[in-house]
């Protein structure tokens, strides 16, 4: 009997530091689905639909262009309009978006029909500023209060999230536009005249804000930006990395593919001083700080980038625990699992604030520091390093050993504690214990 093998819905996945947008591959975002354009463990916009008079269009094609950015290539469907009807596949859309802290789009449609085209063009947007937690559990929980405003003269669409001292933000503003922008009927509506051979075109802007910091979209247009400067930040990137030589052309484009995917998962740790990368858990659900996911990262691309385990290191040493939390599973010496800056960790509903459930991380930053060491020579590495390495050995012999039989064990103290704290740490992971 043949085996059938699936890998899940279509998703297209564009991401940058803390800024990610998973969506279907015609770039929407369908209600009551755990898509959305998410921002700090916030999902900000949850549904996001795009009409021409109302209705829908047909997708032709649609990838990622670099891991910041992508393309979808759309047509319409037949539909009236008060000047006649206009034919299925006479209107093309294409959808261009680029992620740097916030998100920029480029909307060019083109008349390839006989005849000159009006209808209006309609972008629907939600916003629900829905927890990332309370999104995988599809267990939506409205905790604030969201207030829309609509500033017709700057044409800027603002929503505003508010929750005690816990505040996200998305501001749009429509820029480049070749017809002005309304908000009706709570979309944002452009009146569209397209001459045959013609093309239209708006950039939406989308700035995010947390607390009283803005992240801003990239102001350039990505439609009509030149190939080169799109790909500036990636070829930047491989100028800090190893650089490999080989007559073995299929072992050369999985090293380069590769090298872009880590630059995928490069999340921005701001330091006193300095800006350190650290490597992310994963895209795109996982793009936080992780004990385990981060280390692991560091010793697999070590020879690579040495940077991802010198970030990984500081900021870790940085966080290591030093006292006693049952709530968070702390305890002194102790290297945290996973770190969350969403609504509920800002509130204290969930432990992640860190959390320090994980039995293998602080054993882990131990062997990273001594291959990190060994890679790349650099003693101050272990002068900077060994302190954080004594507790985590202290911690080792002490708590990590609950029986003193110089094995590690493990148990979760916190009443919402991870009961896994293997590297496998789902909750059906171990099912004969």
């Amino acid at each position: 009997m043949a085996l059938e093998i699936t890998v899940g819905p279509p998703l297209l996945t564009i991401n940058q530091g803390r800024t990610v947008l998973a969506s279907e591959p015609d770039g929407q975002i369908y209600p009551d689905t755990d898509k959305g354009l998410y921002f700090f463990d916030t999902r900000i916009i949850s549904t996001y639909r795009i009409f021409a008079n109302g209705h829908s269009f047909d997708l032709l094609n649609a990838g990622a262009v670099f891991y910041f950015a992508s393309r979808s290539f759309l047509i319409c469907p037949t539909f009236e309009t008060e000047g006649g009807m206009i034919a299925a596949r006479s209107l093309g859309l294409t959808l261009s978006r680029v992620i740097g802290d916030g998100l920029h789009e480029d909307f060019e449609l083109t008349n390839y029909g006989p005849k000159p085209v009006r209808f209006n063009f309609e972008i629907l947007i939600r916003c629900d500023f829905a927890d990332l937690f309370d999104v995988k559990a599809n267990h939506l929980v409205r905790r604030g209060r969201i207030v829309n405003s609509w500033d017709a003269d700057g044409m800027t669409f603002t929503s505003a999230y508010t929750n005690a001292d816990f505040r996200r933000a998305l501001r749009i503003h429509i820029c480049n536009s070749d017809s002005p922008g309304h908000v009706t009927n709570g979309r944002l509506t452009f009146e569209v005249v397209i001459e045959p051979g013609q093309t239209w075109h708006t950039c939406l802007c989308h700035d995010l804000i947390d607390g009283d910091r803005v992240y801003e979209a990239p102001p350039e247009c990505f439609a009509h930006a030149p190939p080169a400067r799109l790909a500036s930040p990636v070829e930047e990137w491989r100028k800090t990395v190893l650089k490999l030589e080989t007559g073995n052309e299929e072992f050369y484009r999985l090293f380069r593919q590769s090298v872009e995917d880590m630059a995928a998962l490069r999340l921005p740790m701001e330091g006193t001083d300095h800006l350190r990368f650290v490597a992310a858990g994963g895209v795109p659900w996982f793009v936080t700080l992780f004990g385990r996911d981060s280390l692991i990262a560091a010793l697999q691309t070590v020879f690579v980038y040495p940077d991802f385990a010198r970030g990984a290191l500081e900021v870790l040493g940085e966080l290591q625990a030093t006292e006693v939390d049952d709530y968070r599973d702390a305890q002194p010496g102790r290297i945290l699992h996973e770190l969350r800056h969403g609504e509920l960790a800002s509130l204290h509903k969930v432990p992640h604030t860190p959390y320090y459930g994980t039995a293998d991380a602080t054993p882990l930053y131990i062997i990273t520091l001594n291959v990190a060491w060994r890679c790349t020579g650099d003693r101050t590495l272990l002068e900077q390093h060994l302190g954080t390495a004594e507790r985590c050995l202290d911690w080792i012999d002490d708590c990590g050993d609950r029986d003193g039989d110089g094995f590690q064990e493990y148990a979760t103290r916190s009443p919402v504690g991870i009961e896994n704290q293997g590297w496998k740490d789902s909750g059906d992971s171990v099912m004969r214990a």
